[in-house]
């Protein structure tokens, strides 16, 4: 996906100056650099379609100038009316070298999917914008030289109509020849805006036309005929246009200020809904939004300074572990109130029926707190004793496994298919050693990983338990052996096994179960060849 954040109409003043007596529009300039800091996926650019100062002035431009360079990502910016061209091009080329030397304020962006067209509306003097044949015909010539691709353009007067004879008045004066180049061109995603200080989206040659909020001020909506503009303090925004191949483009609306924390939608039991949502397909997507929201946080705070505590002997617990279990368990609860819980960190809470969700909220928790990329969020929805559903997001190996019952697993999409290996010593095999093993479990573990060395063409050593198991569902393991296997690592991961055509047993060759400790899973042809070595190690 490509996202664009769209931020409009700053009107930055001096330091100690408000706007219009008692608007710090400066203040409001900077917390919408903090809103954009904030997102999450990070925007691939941001683009800003004019009025960033007040006056033109340069003190002005400095601070815009400092606010935009807190942005990791590339900036574009067009001028509004409120700004000076020349004193917009001094101020700001330094830092944004793409802006040209002098004239209009016309360029291309041309290094994303979506190519970006930046025009220059401003005719000096005046609110209203224009389009002169000069600017006409720079825009013919870029569209009819660049290659087909999802276009947007960006531009600070709407050439089109909104409905409010205030806002009107004031956007592009003659937009006839305009609208007929856009109109030519159906590669044009989007047309976006500012000057109207408000959010307004209208269908507009052949496209759509956006218009974004300010950050600071806003424009009261007023529909009466005849009336004309009139500020109010709503709430202040900017804009997220989100493009993929499958989808075009979508806008969304982000408002900025402190709104309070997201919260998982519980319904209420008498709604018509109810039952839909229980459905076990309707239940595994959207079980898997929330498992992904996790894996997400984990992949955020990997890069962090982590709290860690010691739990069981030389295992740890760190607080991305909890994080993401909270945002599992509360997700979780939401769409299934009445199932209970099974949580890796929190243990079990009993439900209203046979159901129960069986949670790993980081699977590999050392390899993570280490910066290792084997890790996941795993998740099981067991009825009865029987695993109903299974996800596995692995996010920085970009793994997502699902399973469900009577439709089979896939692993990235692809149907789950065990290998074709014949015999143990063509085979890669995974062992779990893991820092919760006792000194005799580490040295029987041993055993079986020197026994296994001598016999096998490989062995691996990952201890992600529901990653290495999914490894063997897709092929790309042979076996996995894990003497201790904790449930809630694997009752996700097992029956993705068998839906590939593969076995997993205990070391007596009985299927596993959930609750089993040793689960030996393999792709079936090496299955009794690995138990009988199994069995030779731990005599």
């Amino acid at each position: 996906m490509f996202i664009i954040a769209q931020l409009s109409d700053f009107h930055v003043r001096p330091h100690g100056r408000k706007a219009y007596g008692d608007i710090d529009t400066n203040a409001m300039f900077h917390d919408a650099i903090d809103a954009v800091l904030n997102l999450g996926p990070e925007p691939d650019c941001v683009v800003v379609s004019g009025d960033l100062t007040d006056c033109g002035l340069e003190e002005e431009y400095e601070i815009v100038a400092a606010g935009l360079a807190r942005l990791p990502m590339p900036v574009f910016v067009i001028p509004g009316n409120h700004d000076r061209r020349e004193q917009f091009i001094r101020s700001l080329r330094p830092r944004h070298r793409y802006l040209p030397s002098d004239g209009f304020i016309n360029f291309v962006v041309d290094e994303f999917p979506v190519r970006l067209i930046f025009l220059d509306s401003v005719e000096v003097g005046q609110i209203h914008g224009t389009f002169c044949a000069a600017r006409q015909q720079w825009l013919r010539e870029v569209l009819a030289e660049g290659p087909s691709k999802p276009t947007v353009i960006i531009i600070h007067h709407p050439p089109f109509l909104v409905g409010a004879d205030g806002m009107d008045e004031l956007g592009i004066s003659d937009a006839t020849a305009l609208n007929a180049i856009i109109k030519d061109h159906p590669d044009t995603e989007r047309v976006l805006c500012g000057h109207y200080h408000r959010s307004i989206t209208v269908r507009y040659a052949g496209t759509v036309g956006y218009v974004a909020p300010s950050t600071a001020h806003q424009v009261a909506l007023d529909l009466q005929p005849g009336r004309g503009n009139r500020f109010i303090k709503e709430p202040p925004g900017f804009a997220l246009h989100c493009w993929r191949p499958d989808m075009g483009i979508s806008s969304h609306l982000v408002p900025i200020g402190d709104f309070g924390r997201p919260f998982d939608i519980a319904p209420d039991r008498d709604d018509p809904g109810t039952e839909e949502r229980k459905s076990l397909p309707t239940l595994l997507w959207r079980a898997e939004a929330v498992v992904a929201e996790a894996a997400a946080r984990l992949v955020a705070m990997q890069s962090t300074p982590l709290r860690t505590e010691r739990k069981d002997g030389l295992d740890i617990v760190t607080e991305a572990d909890l994080a993401s279990e909270a945002i599992v368990v509360a997700g979780l609860k939401a769409l299934t109130p009445d199932a209970g819980i099974l949580a890796e960190e929190s243990g079990a809470s009993q439900g209203d029926n046979a159901a129960r969700w069986i949670i790993d909220p980081l699977d590999g928790t050392i390899n993570y707190a280490q910066g290792l990329p084997w890790f996941s969020v795993t998740v099981a929805y067991e009825v009865d004793g029987e695993t109903k559903l299974g996800l596995i997001n692995a996010p920085k190996i970009g793994l997502t496994a699902r399973y469900l019952a009577g439709a089979g697993a896939t692993i990235d999409g692809v149907p789950a298919r065990v290998s074709t290996t014949r015999s143990l010593s063509d085979a890669v095999v995974s062992v779990i050693l893991t820092s919760h093993f006792s000194p005799d479990e580490v040295q029987r573990t041993t055993r079986v990983i020197e026994l296994l060395g001598k016999v096998a063409r490989g062995v691996r050593i990952v201890v992600s338990g529901a990653f290495e198991t999914t490894m063997v569902a897709s092929g790309r393991l042979d076996g996995f052996v894990s003497l201790k296997a904790d449930i809630v690592s694997h009752a996700a991961a097992l029956p993705m096994v068998w839906a590939g055509g593969g076995k997993v047993t205990t070391l007596t060759g009985r299927p596993c179960s959930n609750d089993d400790l040793d689960k030996i899973a393999s792709n079936g042809l090496i299955h009794e060849e690995l138990l009988t070595l199994l069995r030779q190690a731990l005599r």
